[in-house]
């Protein structure tokens, strides 16, 4: 699978790595962690211009996995390529598999998570906050027609009912599309450069490869330990189909870990939910806890590689091809049809969380707080987490 980068950054391997694992550390909340990505990648470090991020955060909504995760492929793809984009996933996921690990040990030794319910409690209200300042800062730059309101508005009712996150996503791009349909610039327009055929060979050879590479590393685990090789079939399966991210991914593993073979119970999937929220990263870190309770330490590993490599390597795959035709007048608008119904999606999480995590008047307080810290005062984002963690196991 051989990515070229973009030939005028010079960004260097090290440096990816380094901001990745910063922002790793204080990625709490999934999609709350767009925000803190965009303004390191965009603002500080310049490394991508905002409507190349946009650009990004389109294509990883339409590919299954963790989005958030994906989004450092991205990045990290458009920097340095294959290499680049290996290194910032492994930083950005590096942190919440050491806690969680460390986490899942300690549980299955001794089960108590009193401490665990009071810092994930607030840490639900500081994600909540997050999730406001994604939502503004992305609407500002994503809602500019009065159709993108009305396909986020759309999507926001969807989501309430259906689950079908992809057909959704699907929908709202197809709608965009027809919408704008007497927009489209003329003949003369702008295309694609290169040329499809050979953009679309090395995406069929790039595929291949990733395919094998996943099958090779199922079946070698599997010769090694055969639940191992198990574990990794089931996580791979996940992260190649899911889509919609963590919040479509629990429910389909907790069907096969649970329901169909018995490895965890419900308590002990419920406890281990409970610690993804108490911890930084993808919510789909909850991998490493079912790995670890099925095959401890190596167990862990495989899960959490057997979840995120697949999404990972179909971004890189579709990068070069998504490059080329991003800016094709049949692309653009469903690309900012989708856009628009990630404010949707947001929107609906926003309000399930809210629901679940503010409790009494002491969410509320702290909430308006984190919520004035970020987006008003402007604070960084592991002072502002360190903060609400300190806070949470005082007053709850």
């Amino acid at each position: 699978m051989v990515v070229q980068p973009n030939s005028q950054n010079s960004t260097s391997l090290g440096e990816i790595t380094t901001s990745f694992l910063y922002l790793g550390i204080c990625a709490f909340g999934g999609l709350a962690m767009i925000e803190p990505m965009r303004r390191r990648v965009v603002e500080e470090k310049g490394w991508l211009s905002q409507a190349e991020f946009l650009d990004g955060l389109g294509l990883c909504q339409m590919a299954p996995g963790a989005t958030m995760v994906q989004l450092a492929a991205y990045a990290g793809c458009r920097l340095r390529g294959l290499p680049g984009a290996l290194a910032a996933t492994a930083a950005f996921t590096l942190p919440a598999f050491c806690l969680m690990t460390g986490l899942s040990f300690l549980y299955f030794r001794y089960g108590n998570l009193s401490w665990a319910q009071a810092l994930s409690r607030g840490l639900g209200v500081l994600v909540i906050a997050l999730l406001l300042q994604t939502t503004w800062r992305l609407g500002q730059d994503i809602c500019r027609q009065w159709m993108d309101f009305l396909i986020a508005f759309l999507a926001l009712v969807a989501f309430w009912t259906c689950r079908n996150y992809f057909l959704i996503f699907l929908t709202a791009g197809l709608l965009r599309l027809v919408l704008s349909w007497r927009g489209f610039p003329e003949a003369g327009a702008k295309k694609a450069e290169n040329k499809p055929g050979s953009s679309l060979g090395r995406f069929w050879l790039q595929a291949l490869s990733a395919t094998l590479v996943l099958a090779a590393f199922i079946l070698a685990l599997g010769r090694w330990d055969q639940i191992l090789g198990r574990l990794a079939l089931i996580f791979v399966k996940i992260g190649v189909v899911s889509f919609g991210g963590g919040y479509v991914m629990i429910p389909i593993l907790q069907w096969e870990v649970v329901e169909r073979l018995g490895w965890l119970t419900l308590r002990q999937f419920m406890d281990g939910i409970l610690l993804s929220y108490a911890t930084p990263g993808p919510l789909i870190i909850l991998a490493a806890f079912v790995g670890y309770g099925v095959k401890g330490f190596w167990g862990a590993l495989t899960a959490t590689v057997g979840v995120f490599l697949p999404p990972i390597m179909i971004v890189v795959c579709l990068f070069r091809p998504y490059q080329e035709f991003k800016e094709s007048r049949w692309l653009r608008p469903p690309l900012q049809g989708i856009l628009a119904a990630l404010l949707g999606m947001l929107a609906m999480v926003i309000w399930q969380m809210g629901q679940a995590s503010l409790q009494d008047v002491r969410d509320l307080v702290l909430l308006a707080g984190t919520a004035a810290a970020l987006m008003i005062f402007k604070i960084e984002m592991p002072w502002v987490a360190a903060a609400v963690a300190v806070i949470s196991l005082l007053i709850f």
